[in-house]
């Protein structure tokens, strides 16, 4: 029987194996989950979407929203950017923008993406998937507001 192990083990063996699972399914292009992120960034926001969360996006900018996923990433930002720009799939310059190569090389690579997806999600509901999302995220807010500095005044002594 598997021994009960904290969120914080599950969290982290899953996301190892999805990074792994991911990069194998994609380095046949040649290419890192980076790449796929970074694509999918600047991928133009879908029709009534306002969050302003996707589209041309400046270097500084794909660094700051895609940080949790570069720390020990053996592909730098730079990399990425240099090589979806020689391979036509992304403007030359600031803000990044994919290109119409770069669409449709999205498109593609999102099959295959989510296909690698789905053999992951395998067995499981789509009802636990959003159940497990809306805790995580939860607890993300939760330990976010943990991270902002006391007000003054409030800090108790101890």
């Amino acid at each position: 029987m598997e021994e009960r192990r904290p969120i914080g083990y599950w969290l982290r063996l899953l996301d190892q194996l999805i990074e792994e699972h991911i990069n194998r399914v994609l380095a046949v292009q040649n290419l890192h989950r980076r790449h796929w992120q970074t694509m999918n960034l600047l991928r133009p926001a879908p029709a009534g979407d306002r969050t302003g969360r996707r589209g041309p996006a400046a270097k500084q900018d794909i660094e700051q929203r895609l940080r949790p996923f570069w720390a020990g990433s053996p592909v730098s930002v730079d990399e990425v950017l240099d090589d979806l720009v020689r391979r036509a799939w992304i403007t030359g310059r600031e803000p990044y923008a994919l290109t119409p190569a770069g669409e449709a090389a999205h498109a593609a690579l999102a099959r295959i993406v989510e296909r690698a997806g789905r053999q992951i999600d395998d067995g499981v509901t789509a009802k636990e998937y959003d159940g497990a999302v809306e805790v995580l995220r939860r607890m993300v807010a939760n330990a976010e507001k943990l991270r902002r500095p006391a007000r003054e005044g409030t800090a108790r002594r101890l």
